[in-house]
């Protein structure tokens, strides 16, 4: 029998396997957010600091019952990703996420088109504007950034430039507004198409601009498609991570599912010193939460 010792999050207490799922299993069976407060709350212990991803998690509901079933499994921060996508009304979002005590972490700002394009940096800087705005609707402290779509007509080195130059630009907006701008390198494995893969290029670009509102939004997933060494390169990169995501490999399940040893990984975050919250941008392995939640958990904490 696995007994996991919960230190990390400013409580200790002890909890086996067979305890935990016995929890999760009360909270995936309950349709009333209120039906077992001790229960919900133990949970939202275990899962504290963790940001569920509300396009990845629960996919067979419609998108606002999706922060409803986060606050039910006891998750108290969630991310998101556009912002704009299928006239999504952030007013609506926000009154829930009051309502049900959910804490939005982070959304996607910018998707696309390509800052490889200098004619789109226009495009791009309003759309900053605007999404400060948003992040201070939802009172998040941050928002990702990708627009590192590979034009054919532009050499990588320039793509590489003006999307820098594109971040440099918008760095005033964003002191202004203490919002972070966090750039997400891809992987060239499962997200072709892209410039920008791996730490090396955005720490770079990060570093050349040195903006504490402009840093990375640190997936691991695509990190460990991309270059490996995850935990030597993070230790690395620090000093312009952001954000972290996790989900394992091999099909973006929940750390626990695959082959990283995330129990490691986890441990290297903590020692790192790093204190934000961890997105999980994965999907759970045969739609299943109740085994998703405790592989997180155990994972975390084993």
């Amino acid at each position: 029998m696995v007994h996991l010792r919960l230190i990390k999050c400013g409580f200790k207490m002890s909890i086996t396997r067979r305890e935990l799922i016995a929890v999760l299993g009360t909270l995936a069976t309950t349709s009333n957010l209120h039906a077992d407060q001790s229960s919900q709350q133990q949970s939202r212990q275990l899962l504290q600091g963790l940001a569920c991803n509300m396009e990845s998690w629960w996919t067979d509901l419609d998108f606002m019952q999706r922060f409803e079933r986060a606050a039910q499994a006891g998750f108290s921060s969630v991310e998101f990703w556009e912002h704009n996508k299928n006239n999504r009304n952030m007013n609506s979002v926000a009154a829930l996420a009051r309502k049900l005590d959910l804490n939005i972490v982070q959304f996607t700002g910018w998707g696309g088109p390509s800052l490889a394009d200098t004619s789109n940096h226009y495009g791009f800087i309003e759309t900053m504007k605007r999404v400060t705005e948003i992040a201070h609707q939802l009172n998040a402290p941050m928002f990702t950034v990708v627009g590192h779509q590979t034009l054919k007509t532009i050499p990588q080195a320039e793509s590489l430039v003006n999307l820098s130059l594109a971040l440099e630009t918008a760095a005033p907006i964003l002191e202004d507004a203490k919002k972070m701008l966090i750039l997400e390198p891809f992987n060239p494995v499962d997200h072709q198409g892209h410039f920008l893969n791996g730490s090396a290029d955005a720490l770079r670009i990060c570093r050349e601009i040195d903006s504490p509102f402009i840093k990375i939004n640190w997936d691991l997933y695509h990190m460990q498609l991309t270059e490996g060494n995850i935990v030597d390169n993070l230790y690395a990169g620090i000093d312009q991570v952001g954000y972290i995501q996790v989900a394992d490999i091999p099909g973006r399940h929940q750390p626990g599912s695959g082959e990283l040893n995330y129990n490691f990984i986890f441990n290297a975050i903590d020692a790192i010193g790093y204190k934000g919250p961890i997105g999980l941008e994965c999907w759970p392995e045969n739609n299943d939460e109740k085994r998703a939640i405790a592989d997180i958990i155990t994972q975390r904490f084993g």
